[in-house]
């Protein structure tokens, strides 16, 4: 068939009788369900799940921010009434003592790391050759609050100058 349409006759031929189609107009109802096709397209688009709907979100924000702003409120007002730079009332004065940092925090635990030791040479006293040690500690202090579960880790660095008697022959 491809044959015949190489022909240059059979191709001018194909060429008139296009020409000469004339298209037929196009229905109403045809062109209505084509408007209606294309809305529910459009409406099913709008509503797909992938399609990020922030007049749901924006509320839904707003929702989520007042309950953890409620929650830590409840959990730490207490805390963040004592920051406030205003005098508390004198009902919750009353209610709850005061209390000062030293009866809240307990002890846990203290100690030193010996960091660091050198000589600082060898000296005369009256007594005899002696040795001069330099050590560098560091401590560490560790407190706890029950009520809060607050840990207060202090790490502070010291040194100290040691005279060591030495040995006569």
């Amino acid at each position: 068939m491809s044959d015949d349409l190489d022909r240059p006759g059979k191709q001018e031929n194909l060429e008139d009788l296009l020409r000469s189609l004339v298209p037929s107009p196009l229905q109403f109802d045809h062109v209505a369900d084509l408007r209606r096709e294309r809305e529910r397209f459009e409406l099913a688009k709008s509503q797909s799940p992938a399609q990020m709907q922030w007049g749901r979100l924006v509320p839904l924000m707003l929702v989520c921010t007042m309950v953890m702003l409620g929650a830590a409120l409840f959990r730490y007002g207490d805390n963040l009434r004592g920051l406030s730079g205003g005098a508390p009332s004198e009902t919750l004065a009353q209610e709850q003592p005061p209390v000062s940092a030293p009866d809240r925090f307990v002890p846990v635990s203290s100690h030193g790391t010996i960091l660091k030791t050198s000589s600082g040479g060898v000296i005369d006293t009256e007594a005899g050759p002696r040795e001069r040690l330099n050590i560098e500690y560091q401590d560490a202090y560790h407190w706890h609050d029950p009520k809060s579960g607050t840990n207060i880790r202090l790490f502070r660095p010291r040194s100290e100058e040691v005279i060591v008697p030495l040995p006569r022959d």
